[in-house]
């Protein structure tokens, strides 16, 4: 190839390039590859949502909360701070298996199974707090807690919920405790030194 053969070539790239130019300007395009970025000290919408590189929604925010969504477009947890004032997590089912919040007399952290029945419930009061485990039908088995009085117990219950064991301390008894075992009726007795 000559050297006017070679100019040629290049004066035909020269003007592929300026008509490319010119074509990006009239479609609106910008010609660079790096743009600049604007920072908004506001925006005022009711809802926002976030995609992920497939155009699917990984997150959105509105006026009762933020939302998360799995791969799958499923629930995976959510902030709530209007209302319930707490924080959620879901199974694939939608069913909630965990949350931890705020209520109007302390906090909580409740644990459920894949049904979404509550089996643990961690819960704090005005006077203390407790812990319960519960079976699938949500009946206390277990309670350790800080009773109204501000005293310490322990309660062992049977599958429909029915006191088993009570142990507790109680001012002024001897040894400031007792232990109250109960039968299938209900009745009890206390078992103490006196």
């Amino acid at each position: 190839m000559n050297f006017k053969q070679k100019l040629g070539y290049m004066f035909i790239g020269c003007l592929f390039t300026i008509a490319g130019y010119i074509l990006a300007s009239l479609g609106g395009m910008t010609t660079h590859a790096q743009k600049d970025e604007q920072v908004l000290d506001e925006i005022i919408c009711r809802k926002l949502r976030i995609v992920d590189g497939m155009g699917k929604t990984a997150a959105d925010i509105d006026p009762f909360g933020i939302n998360f969504y799995d791969i799958f477009g499923k629930r995976s947890a959510s902030i709530n701070g209007r209302i319930i004032r707490g924080m959620a997590f879901y199974n694939k089912t939608g069913k909630i298996v965990a949350s931890i919040g705020a209520s109007e007399d302390g906090g909580y952290i409740v644990f459920s199974n894949a049904a979404g029945e509550r089996v643990v419930n961690i819960r704090s009061y005005e006077n203390g707090g407790g812990i319960r485990v519960n079976n699938a039908a949500e009946k206390n088995l277990v309670v350790i807690g800080v009773d109204e009085g501000g005293s310490g117990f322990i309660g062992l219950n049977n599958t429909a919920g029915k006191d088993l064991v009570a142990i507790g301390s109680v001012e002024g008894r001897p040894n400031d405790g007792l232990i109250n075992v109960y039968n299938h009726k209900g009745e009890w007795r206390s078992i103490r030194k006196d």
